[in-house]
């Protein structure tokens, strides 16, 4: 299938490993002209090279790092027709282990950085007339997982500022929906600490996710194909979520 977005341009925050380096190669095989940010350089470097991408140097942790995103973007391929919005989890919490300091962290790391790129690109989206806008979130916005907390709460509520926008820019030509990934090969799976083995009998398809499978489905809600398809939270997940 052409999803029809060669000559597209694109920007994949976080986009140097994982989730999101499955979302730029998957664009850059469609034809897409690729800007991935990251904040490690070796790392960043050697992912845009592989996927013949721009790098974006940016440290999006701080509100700094994010302007800098931002005006890197713009003098390099100008104002995305594509956003992909992909950031780090925060930390493994229980209610009981979690403080303010870290609650600001992880709404930092997560709505407000959302709301920042948001604020930064829909609009020109809109005077164009046509937009993609993807935010990788987790399965754990619709069932919360166990030791998640930061994330359980905060990106229901991403689902929630998606949904909304949704309706506003719909007429305008620009889609926003929401991807959920599920058990998910990457490196920060690995990291949680989870038993993956077990993980994968939890699943209907008895086995984890490869990230290029999470990308194929990104690169589609990116396409011209996915014109009637916005406001949507999508799972990733090989049947995990069970919710109707």
């Amino acid at each position: 299938m052409d999803l029809d977005i060669k000559g597209r341009t694109a920007l994949v925050t976080g986009g140097s490993k994982g989730l999101g380096y499955a979302s730029a190669a998957a664009l850059a095989r469609e034809g897409a002209k690729v800007a991935v940010a990251a904040r490690t350089k070796e790392t960043l470097n050697k992912a845009a090279q592989a996927i013949e991408a721009v790098p974006i140097m940016a440290d999006l942790s701080g509100q700094a790092g994010v302007m800098s995103c931002i005006d890197k973007t713009r003098g390099s391929i100008g104002n995305p027709d594509i956003l992909v919005i992909n950031t780090g989890g925060p930390s493994p919490a229980t209610f009981a282990q979690t403080t303010p300091d870290g609650w600001r962290e992880a709404t930092d790391q997560l709505f407000h950085f959302t709301i920042e790129m948001l604020t930064a690109f829909l609009e020109p989206m809109k005077e164009k007339g046509w937009g993609r806008i993807v935010v990788i979130t987790s399965f754990a916005a619709q069932e919360p997982v166990p030791n998640l907390l930061y994330s359980n709460a905060l990106r229901a509520g991403i689902h929630g500022l998606i949904n909304s926008i949704a309706s506003e820019v719909a007429g305008h030509g620009v889609t926003i929906n929401a991807v959920m990934p599920g058990f998910i090969m990457t490196d920060r799976m690995a990291g949680l600490g989870i038993d993956l083995d077990k993980a994968a009998q939890s699943i209907p398809a008895k086995r984890l996710g490869q990230p290029s499978e999470f990308g194929d489905l990104v690169s589609f809600l990116c396409s011209e194909r996915a014109t009637y398809i916005t406001g949507q939270a999508i799972a990733c997940d090989g049947g995990v979520l069970k919710g109707i």
